[in-house]
């Protein structure tokens, strides 16, 4: 039989087995693991390294000069650069008493019609423009989400469906809340991208739903209205003043590390606490943070404080049930800043 002849019958055998006619040696190839849709790949596309395994059967009066030894087949295989299909095919050949050679082909495929290719990579993160990381959402508040996912350089490209899906559709308003406080606080907002493979990828990012700040009019005395004494004529500064400091802590004036902890006797009918830091600058007094935590602790920001400063600090509590602050400050503190 001519060389032709016997290469056309072997590429006709398909995966898994299956031999070509009897008309001269031949070459299967078997795939570890076995493609199963929704395991080891989608939509006809391994998304795991493929080890592969073949058997050469020489016909009769023939004898294997040359099989493919087994192998592993890594992302990439089966496509090009663009994702475009390149078929792997693997030859066997053999020699018989005439010192003839004749040769046998496989094509290497996932599912018997379906060309191997694999796809082991993830695809780009999403990109996330609303809600943004750390934004504040107020309850109830309208803010549609936006995001969008790019497949560039992904060799199987999106998936048919859920190709790039979020905590909500495009478009549609991210969870906000109500006016209950148990609603508000931080809220994670996820979106993953999906490739035809099934490999995905997914960003998050952690918004919070809190009310918008309201203080009570007029302004209250306190550091804001209230300017420190002038310096004592021994040249030091004036203690600053406090108001119903023996429920804050630390107490007046005692040095605070730059992530220490502001801790306040807890107000039974608060819903959260609006927590306000100044730094002393000569007679002025410049806000440094406002934060809404709802324990009654802060850690400080290490990045708000200078060592060597004071800083003045008062705590609002906001009453859930009347859906306002209270009329003044539970407290009036300083410290000093230390590393």
């Amino acid at each position: 039989m001519s060389p032709a002849r016997h290469t056309a019958a072997a590429a006709a055998a398909v995966l898994l087995g299956a031999a070509a006619p009897a008309v001269g040696g031949s070459v299967t190839a078997a795939l570890d693991p076995a493609y199963a849709e929704g395991t080891t790949g989608a939509n006809g596309w391994y998304r795991v390294p493929v080890t592969a395994t073949y058997t050469c059967t020489p016909a009769l009066l023939e004898v294997v000069a040359e099989c493919p030894p087994q192998e592993v087949l890594p992302d990439g295989t089966g496509t090009d650069a663009t994702g475009a299909t390149v078929p792997v095919t693997r030859t066997a050949r053999f020699t018989g008493l005439a010192s003839v050679d004749d040769t046998a082909t496989v094509t290497l495929e996932s599912a018997p019609g379906v060309p191997l290719r694999i796809d082991a990579a993830p695809p780009p993160p999403p990109v996330i423009t609303r809600p943004a990381d750390g934004a504040a959402v107020r309850p109830g508040e309208s803010v549609a989400a936006a995001y969008a996912c790019s497949f560039a350089g992904d060799r199987s490209g999106p998936a048919p469906a859920g190709a790039c899906s979020g905590t909500v559709p495009a478009g549609d308003p991210v969870p906000s809340g109500t006016t209950d406080p148990a609603t508000w606080g931080p809220r994670p907002f996820t979106v993953t991208a999906a490739d035809a493979a099934g490999n995905r990828t997914a960003v998050t990012v952690t918004y919070r739903i809190e009310p918008e700040p309201v203080l009570p009019p007029p302004a209250p005395a306190g550091p804001v209205a209230t300017p420190p004494a002038p310096v004592a004529p021994a040249g030091r500064p004036a203690t600053p003043r406090v108001r119903n400091a023996r429920v804050l802590r630390p107490r007046p004036g005692a040095p605070l590390p730059r992530r220490g902890v502001l801790r306040w006797r807890r107000s039974g009918a608060a819903a959260l606490y609006n927590v306000q830091v100044f730094r002393i600058s000569g007679t002025r007094y410049v806000k440094v943070l406002s934060a809404f935590p709802r324990g009654s602790s802060l850690r400080m920001p290490a990045r708000r404080l200078v060592p060597g400063q004071r800083y003045v600090w008062r705590v609002w509590p906001y009453l859930g049930e009347r859906r306002r602050y209270s009329a003044a400050p539970m407290g009036i503190s300083w410290f000093r800043a230390v590393r």
